[in-house]
This record gives structure tokens, sequence and C-alpha cells, in this order.
């Protein structure tokens, strides 16, 4: 059985990548014929982000369930508030190595064809350009980062 803390590490990501997924520009097509193929995409990702988000906490009562959305909320809150002056690329570059630092190390892991497995493979071709600017890259990685380092201090992530 999953503690707090496990639930809030599990949403998390998926919570940050659905917020980001609001952001005008975040997901824009860098072809325009490509906008209507885009905006199918996008709406696809984000059901699946919220499905992803929600799956952590689908076992608990509802009063427990609101409780953890709150921590959820402020813990996301704080994170979004310092995305007023970054681009939406670097955003989404930082929250694609933020996700894959915590699969990489079986922090996070995807089951096949789960919520956030489809979400991530919906993501993936989205990215593709952002990682042949090697600076934006490599100031993504940094970014990521300090936000594992933000959230290590909050308890998350250990």
């Amino acid at each position: 059985m999953l503690n707090d803390r496990q639930r809030i590490e599990l949403a998390l990501p998926a919570y940050l990548l659905f917020a980001l997924s609001k952001l005008p520009g975040a997901f824009t097509p860098a072809d325009p014929t490509l906008a209507d193929r885009a905006q199918a995409d996008i709406s696809e990702l984000r059901d699946n982000l919220r499905t992803a988000c929600l799956e952590p906490l689908a076992d608990l009562t509802t009063r427990k369930r609101q409780a953890i959305v709150r921590r959820l909320d402020r813990v996301a809150k704080d994170i979004v508030a310092g995305w007023a002056n970054q681009s939406a690329l670097s955003l989404v570059l930082t929250h694609w190595y933020f996700l894959k630092d915590l699969l990489d190390r079986e922090v996070l892991i995807l089951w096949q064809d789960s919520a956030m497995d489809r979400a991530v493979h919906v993501l993936l071709p989205m990215f593709e350009h952002g990682f042949d600017e090697r600076k934006r890259d490599a100031g993504a990685q940094e970014q990521a980062g300090r936000l594992l380092a933000r959230l290590r201090a909050e308890g998350l992530y250990a």
C-alpha cells in the first residue's frame, strides 16, 4: 500500500505536465499545417495525464483523496509560480528531464499501456526539436536538477 508521500510522487509529474500543456505555445507545432493533428495529440495527452495524475489516488476515500490533492496542488503551485519568465520550450524540456530522471532511477515506473506510458509516447515526438538545441537542452537539464533538489527539500523523491 502506498503512503501519502509516494502517492504525491507518482502523481506530481503528470500534474506538472498537464499544467504545462495548458500554457499557450507549450506544444505548438513548428509546421502550421499540423495544427489540427497537434490539437488532437494535445487533447489525448491531457486525457492521459489527467488519468495518470489521479491513478495513485483511486483507492482512497473521498476525504483522504481531497487532502492529498490539496497537498499536490500546493506543491505544484509553488513550482508553476516559477514558470513566469521561462520559455515554453525550456519548461517542456526541463520537465522531460525531470521525468526521465525519475524513470531512469526507477522512482517512477511506466507500466506498458498505462495512462502515463501513453502520455510519454505522445510527448516524446513533440520534444525532438528541443533536444537539437544544445544550449537550451543543457539549461533544461540543469533546471531539472534544481527542480528535483527543490522537491527533495520538501521531502519528496529522497
